[in-house]
């Protein structure tokens, strides 16, 4: 008997996470129990799953018939709920659309190990980094912006990644981002700096069994969207203001209506059923009242409305008044006055500068305006002699007039004739004259008709308001008459002295303040308050036949809000769930956590005393990093928080049970040379357990990784995105690095796209082209790097070879072919700044065969150089 309490003691304490998470399980009502049994033997939560589980829930709540349900029987294996491929890998991204101004048509392969993709600030280099949060797991995902610079047009955001597992290729697209694929890469992103190590941040890898918790939140938060979907659908039907707005005015009914709820009692309703017909002959006998004395009431009525629309009539005719006074008043008259005078001096400057050279006995009215538009006549009709480019006249040119031969002189003196009518002091005259010309066109267009004998306002203020009315009329026909001189003057050219006409708006308003009182008086009338009351009870008879004409609704309403207020008592124990989580949490996942950080802080030389605060919501753990009590963004420098929140990255991602790849986008910004070694060694090594992508701006540290890399004898891939011209980011050079720099070393590679663009037809040859160009500028910087200046400073070394120097000779007639022949290259390609020298040309095919030859050229006279040295 001994032996089996032993037995059994043994038993119970034998006690790991996958028993604890069954424990769990097997204590859940029968709707939870059975989402926890389908995640617990590894299948995925179906829509079907849902429904079948929130089924059971309204049984639960009283709000379905019970049925009978078989037993549930928790049987979890951890192994079950891993569902993901071990031999991931992420392989190229391309044909990217929609993602901030990113050039498109572009590809970045990836390595199995080490990718750098490097390139300066405004490169393009956030714009990938945005994407890839988008779809990857990160602490600081960030809205994808659209091209700021187009105002339409816009694609929406899509790429296409390429995964591989089991030597298979996995195409996905952007809008597939939900697919497992995604969800096992992660991006470290300097910007969220601040979130990592200020705020709470979730655990979002972790062992299958605490990854329960985080499965069955979701789905038991999904039933419970499915039972407020419903209580949404039950709440839309009929609103309690919809149901009272069947009703217009106010009655005890309409009251009734407006405050049904849960507990309104139905048979209290029933009691303002039937409508009867005792109802129906009282409700036409207060009708046929009520239309009697409304009928008496409609002569008032009448007379309310004809006031109202004088009053209206009388507010437009002030405004009418307002605008013609102000081109009768002093200063607008002081101004046409001037106009005049204006007017008057430019034509006498005009006339005086060039007329007398035209003045002839033979002709009479030199300098007249008949005279003038002659000139100006014959000028357009010349024209039109004459092809475009061609002048009148010409030696050889007849007349336009008489056909005869045009003399030396006579073709002088068109020619003059031209010459003055464009004249400055011509031209000034002439612009005088058209500002003349709108103000008469102005003063002809104005209406002083506005009391016309038809009119409506009119008729009423002449039985109203005859002196007044008249008044105004003279007023307005003084106006006309002032403006008729107006015109006069222009047309004269006379500048006279004009008296201002203003007419007065005052009498509008004492007429508007009559209609007011006279409108005030027909509505305080004791007809009114009859009609009122009896208004009053026709209304309640009226919503009485509409409460019996909707009765049915009315009591859907009261039913549907008896449902709601059941279904509001469903527990769904979301913080039960997140206590568990955290306590198990606690006891199998916690410490492993801050052992393997602590051993990543120690590989980065990063031992700055972190603690780590763990916490639980939504069935999901978080972690908080804290120093002395305190968040360590306030006490470390922005250096050493980086190291920290890259060692709680990597310890995360070492823990994960899913992740193939890590991502970081310029994870060493603020570092020193030695911070940004380690980190980059670290990194090398990590490639050895996982797929590792760095975008970065510092060269520095992409030399110290690509060092690290031949020192580990691991392969990696190095490409350069850049910035076009400033204005195309986002284009990628595949593979640019020390490493690949020799390709460049001749002209092989531009040759290469030379002889693949004479294959192909002119649709795709512009790009090869292009490429050839690109290739070629790059075959010139390689030729500075090692050609003149032998390796001495190169792009991605930290050290200078000053051994090198001694081997450094060029002549300036050297330096000066090299420059012409560069900028001679890049003036094909788009984007480049270019001086007119080197303007833009569009490139053809031999237009690169010119190029390669030239730079073929330049590096042997290089060579040659050093050889003769």
């Amino acid at each position: 008997m001994d032996e089996l309490n032993e037995i059994v003691e043994v038993e119970q304490q034998v006690e790991t996470l996958e028993t604890e998470v069954k424990k769990f399980a097997d204590g859940l009502p029968y709707w939870a129990k059975y989402l926890a049994e389908k995640i617990l033997s590894g299948n995925a939560i179906s829509d079907n799953d849902i429904d079948t589980s929130y089924s059971f829930l309204l049984e639960e709540l009283k709000l379905k018939e019970e049925t009978e349900k078989p037993e549930i029987e928790i049987n979890y294996n951890s192994a079950n709920a891993l569902n993901y491929k071990p031999d991931l890998l992420l392989t190229k991204l391309e044909d990217v659309e929609g993602v901030n101004a990113l050039t498109e048509n572009q590809t970045i392969d990836f390595s199995s190990n080490l990718t750098i993709v490097y390139g300066a600030n405004g490169s393009g280099k956030s714009g990938y980094a945005r994407l890839l949060k988008k779809v990857f797991y990160s602490k600081a995902p960030e809205d994808i912006l659209q091209n700021v610079h187009l105002e339409s047009g816009h694609k929406p955001v899509n790429a296409k990644f390429t995964f591989k597992s089991n030597n298979t290729d996995i195409p996905l697209l952007y809008s597939q981002k939900d697919n497992a694929e995604f969800e096992q890469f992660a991006v470290f992103d300097g910007k969220g700096l601040f979130k990592q190590l200020a705020e709470k941040n979730e655990f979002e890898f972790r062992p299958a069994g605490l990854s329960f918790f985080a499965e069955y939140t979701n789905a038991v938060i999904r039933v419970e969207q499915k039972l407020n979907s419903d209580i949404a659908t039950k709440n839309s039907g009929n609103t309690a203001d919809d149901l009272s707005a069947l009703f217009d005015g106010e009655s005890e009914i309409k009251t009734i209506v407006q405050n049904l709820n849960a507990q309104t009692n139905i048979d209290d309703l029933k009691k303002n059923t039937p409508f009867s017909d005792e109802d129906k002959a009282e409700k036409e006998k207060i009708q046929k009242q009520y239309d009697e004395l409304l009928l008496a009431s409609k002569g008032k009525e009448k007379e309310l409305k004809n006031l109202e629309a004088i009053k209206k009539q009388l507010g437009e005719n002030k405004t009418s008044i307002e605008t013609l006074n102000k081109y009768f008043e002093g200063n607008y008259l002081t101004k046409i006055k001037d106009a005049i005078t204006d007017c008057i001096t430019k034509a006498a400057a005009a006339k005086a500068e060039g007329i007398e050279n035209f003045k002839t006995d033979k002709i009479e009215g030199i300098g007249t305006e008949e005279w003038k538009n002659f000139i100006i006549a014959a000028e357009a009709f010349a024209k039109k002699q004459k092809s475009e480019n061609e002048v009148y006249p010409e030696n050889g040119d007849n007349c336009i007039l008489c056909q005869q031969s045009l003399s030396e002189d006579a073709e002088k003196l068109i020619t003059n004739y031209w010459q003055f009518i464009k004249s400055v002091a011509e031209e000034n005259a002439k612009k005088a004259q058209e500002a003349l010309e709108k103000v008469k066109q102005a003063l002809e267009k104005l209406n002083f008709d506005l009391f016309p004998d038809d009119n409506t306002l009119t008729v009423w203020l002449t039985e109203k308001y005859p002196s007044e009315l008249q008044a105004l009329q003279q007023k307005l026909s003084e106006q006309k008459k002032l403006a008729q001189n107006i015109i006069s003057d222009i047309q004269n050219k006379t500048a006279n002295e004009r008296t201002e006409i203003k007419i007065s708006v005052g009498q509008h308003t004492t007429i508007e303040t009559a209609i007011d009182v006279s409108i005030k008086l027909l509505k305080e009338d004791e007809q009114s308050k009859a009609l009122e009351n009896m208004l009053k009870a026709k209304t309640l008879l009226e919503h009485k036949e509409k409460f019996n004409t909707h009765f049915s609704k009315f009591e859907t309403y009261v039913n549907h809000q008896a449902w709601i207020n059941k279904a509001g008592k469903a527990n769904f124990a979301k913080r039960k769930i997140t206590d568990t989580e955290k306590t198990l949490s606690d006891k199998y996942f916690n410490q492993k956590y801050i052992d393997v950080f602590n051993d990543e802080c120690q590989k980065l030389n990063g031992n700055f005393g972190i603690d780590i605060n763990h916490t639980g919501s939504a069935g999901k753990s978080y972690r908080q990093l804290r120093l002395k009590g305190r968040n360590p963004n306030a006490v470390l420098s922005e250096g050493e928080q980086k190291v920290i929140a890259i060692a709680d990255f990597l310890a995360e991602m070492q823990l994960s049970e899913v992740n193939r790849g890590i991502i970081f986008d310029d994870p060493v910004t603020s570092l020193d040379d030695r911070r940004k070694s380690e980190i980059a060694k670290r990194l090398v090594n990590e490639t050895a357990q996982k797929q590792v992508i760095i975008f970065t701006h510092d060269l520095v540290f992409v030399s110290s990784l690509i060092n690290h890399c031949k020192e580990a004898n691991i392969s990696n891939d190095c490409h350069w995105i850049e910035n076009v011209g400033g204005s195309q980011p986002g284009k990628i050079w595949l593979k640019n690095t020390p490493s690949f720099e020799k390709d460049y070393k001749t002209s092989g590679k531009a040759q290469g796209y030379y002889e693949e663009a004479k294959k192909i037809g002119p649709e795709l040859r512009e790009d090869k082209i292009k490429n050839g160009f690109a290739a070629l500028r790059t075959s010139y910087e390689t030729q500075v790097v090692f050609g003149l200046f032998k390796g001495v400073v190169q792009r991605f070394e930290e050290r200078v070879s000053v051994d090198s120097l001694k081997s450094v000779f060029f002549t300036t007639e050297l330096r000066d072919e090299l420059l012409d022949s560069f900028y001679q290259c890049c003036r094909y390609m788009e984007g480049h700044s270019h001086s007119d020298k080197y303007a833009y040309k569009k490139p053809e095919i031999e237009n690169l065969n010119e190029e390669i030859q030239r730079f073929n050229a330049v590096k042997k006279k290089i060579s040659e150089l050093k050889e003769t040295k």
